[in-house]
């Protein structure tokens, strides 16, 4: 079982990135009581002694970073959990060959039980790597909050809509009667399971995705789904939807506004993002699955020079093999310089900004975590101050966005409480690496057959 938040938490002596309004970094300490962010205090002397410093900042327990930097917990804005389980099925296709592997098998293996485990391996990886909030998209979504809820993280998920019945053998118009009841039960104060979760324009009908968009305006809940990921995805939707865009015919239905949250949203065209800009949607950018699968480059910087929050995901670890967000900063930054012969188009600032608090904008939650501000929840990140891999750290914010990796992870706090300490997940139940090998051996055994 999770621990609870100490009722009063004091870090000291760390670099504070807060991914603020003002991005500021700053050395001091960070009070946390009973899980939110009380009181930020700058020290004007890295040297300040424990003596020194505001005695009613200091009751309570109290955890020194010894310098090293204190981030916002990170925010995946895309994701398969259960998928952990299928890393390394569809290794070298593109994403229409990776889906005719993928669909039969997840047809063939996935159970509850299935996503389960899968959803608790997945989620010792998110906390292991600082990822402290997912938005999931996968079928049997309530057996993935049970179990990742219980390793402590946040899980955003509800409902996938798909026009055939599915892995979880929902036909059309029984999945609608059990979203209409998902949507009935009281949200949590984040909301993380107020989400509807169309695929994609190609995998549900236009009938269907305007009984959807009803749905979605009755309950006032968020939507996530895939959109313009590849051109071939692009060139199907045209002929099925008389020439539009994937974006267009969410917006004919009426489910492109500010709660909507567009996955990869690669093959844009300018008419395309002046319609995400108006609508106030958000894009999540997956550069790692999206340049394994060759499925091209997101427009980042049209996208934020045009208005539009973008965040950044993982994808599935069946198509990215890892859910590692750290690796999708350093290529979102880095292919660019590739692709377009421009390494300024995204700076560190903005780089650290994709996985904070722009993946809190695109979740719903910038109130609540996303930065490091009084009356947040505290979300964080502590590094090891030890490691040899980003020293020196001329520029905090340039040494998270181009060095550090997810081995410089020393604690997790979410909601004040410890998830990682050390570089250990705390709440890993003992029997974990049974019940995965157990999972994989039923992949391996339909694979054979």
């Amino acid at each position: 079982m999770r621990s609870a938040p100490a009722p009063l938490l004091t870090v000291t002596n760390a670099t504070i990135v807060t991914a603020d309004l003002a991005d500021r970094v700053l050395r001091g300490d960070i009070r946390i009581e009973h899980g939110v962010i009380t009181a930020i205090t700058q020290t004007s002397d890295a040297q300040t002694s424990d003596a020194q410093r505001d005695v009613t900042l200091l009751d309570g327990e109290t955890w020194d970073a010894k310098g090293a930097v204190v981030l916002p917990g990170l925010i995946n804005a895309h994701a398969h959990m259960a998928m952990s389980l299928l890393r390394g099925v569809a290794d070298g296709t593109d994403l229409e060959g990776f889906l005719d592997i993928v669909l039969p098998l997840e047809g063939a293996v996935l159970t509850a039980e299935f996503v389960s485990v899968g959803s608790m391996l997945a989620a010792a990886e998110c906390l292991r790597s600082g990822i402290t909030s997912v938005l999931d998209m996968y079928f049997f979504p309530e057996a993935a909050l049970a179990e990742t809820q219980q390793l402590g993280l946040r899980l955003h998920t509800g409902p996938v809509f798909i026009q055939f019945p599915g892995a979880d053998a929902r036909p059309w118009d029984e999945r609608m009667r059990w979203a209409q009841q998902w949507f009935l039960r009281p949200p949590d104060s984040l909301g993380s399971t107020r989400w509807a979760q169309p695929h994609s324009t190609y995998l549900v009908t236009d009938a269907q995705l305007r009984e959807l968009s009803a749905l979605v305006e009755d309950t006032g809940v968020r939507v996530h789904g895939h959109a313009a990921e590849t051109r071939a995805e692009v060139a199907q939707v045209a002929a099925l939807f008389g020439g539009r865009t994937p974006i267009q015919v969410l917006a004919d239905v009426g489910l492109l506004h500010s709660r909507t949250v567009l996955a990869h949203a690669v093959h844009l065209t300018d008419a395309d993002i002046s319609l995400i800009a108006q609508a106030g949607a958000h894009v999540c950018h997956n550069p790692a699955s999206n340049a394994k699968l060759g499925s091209g480059l997101c427009r980042v910087r049209d996208l934020l020079d045009a208005g539009v929050n973008v965040a950044l995901g993982t994808d599935g670890a069946a198509s990215a093999n890892d859910i590692d967000l750290w690796n999708a900063i350093r290529l979102a930054g880095f292919l660019p310089g590739i692709v377009h012969g421009d390494p300024t188009a995204l700076s560190a600032r903005e780089l650290v900004r994709l996985a904070t608090i722009n993946g809190a904008k695109a979740l719903g939650v910038d109130t609540q975590v996303g930065s490091i501000e009084v009356g947040k929840r505290a979300d964080l990140i502590v590094l090891d101050p030890d490691s040899p891999f980003s020293v020196p750290a001329f520029d905090p914010l340039g040494t998270l966005a181009y060095s550090t990796t997810r081995a410089e992870i020393a604690t997790v706090l979410v909601g004040g409480s410890p998830v990682v300490v050390d570089g250990r997940v705390v709440n890993l139940p003992v029997d974990w690496s049974v019940r995965v090998a157990r999972a994989a051996a039923a992949v391996s055994a339909v694979r054979q057959n």
